[in-house]
């Protein structure tokens, strides 16, 4: 019996025992991305960002706890990606793979992942996100859980082979779902905030001074 990713999820992201490493990660910010002019803050003068969710997207990120960063969300029908900000459409998009649907994707269904990231480089900011760490990665699969023999430096080369072809970057984040939700909302967000700057008469910095 092959388990979904939702069910992969759901155990990783209620297992206390995924963090087996001699730390624990911190809570997200409760504040802010700080913006400054004139040495005072001009961060209530910036709108946050609405995310869209691609309608195609079956288990999407819930990014109710980070309301810091995110406004709200919406689901619309991307052209690509799964993840892009309300008025940045066709300037950003962020794809977003659990480690079941990136050996898969690698594995069996690799021209058609390339001819998405070929998309994927007429957005000015794109991103790949990935539900587990390089560690993860690299680390043997299990068949029961994962359904695949696939060999861990397959799938770790493909993504740098993407990078270095498409330009885009590889985000690694955790099999711990919160964590990934977070720094998707934190690169969402960034990218709104700098956007916003440079289109509303602002230089693309946050505090003056910054190169």
């Amino acid at each position: 019996m092959t388990k979904t990713d939702q069910d992969i999820a759901d155990k990783d992201s209620n297992d206390p025992g995924i963090y087996t490493r001699e730390y624990l990660p911190v809570p997200p910010p409760s504040g802010r991305l700080l913006v400054k002019r004139g040495g005072h803050s001009i961060t209530r003068q910036i709108p946050k960002p609405i995310v869209l969710i691609d309608t195609r997207e079956k288990y999407p990120f819930d990014f109710s706890r980070l309301k810091n960063w995110i406004a709200d969300a919406k689901s619309q029908a991307l052209r690509v990606g799964d993840y892009s900000i309300e008025g940045m459409a066709t300037l950003l998009v962020l794809e977003r793979k659990t480690l079941t649907d990136l050996i898969t994707t690698v594995i069996q269904e690799r021209s058609r992942f390339f001819n998405q990231c070929e998309k994927m480089t007429k957005y000015r900011w794109r991103a790949l996100l990935i539900e587990a760490s390089y560690e993860d990665i690299k680390s043997p699969y299990d068949y029961d859980t994962y359904n695949t023999v696939a060999h861990p430096n397959a799938v770790s080369g493909t993504l740098d082979a993407l990078e270095a072809r498409f330009g885009i970057p590889v985000i690694y984040t955790s099999l711990y779902r919160p964590l990934a939700e977070e720094k998707a909302a934190s690169w969402l967000s960034k990218h709104f905030t700098y956007w916003y700057l440079e289109n509303n008469g602002f230089d693309r910095v946050l505090q003056e001074g910054d190169l």
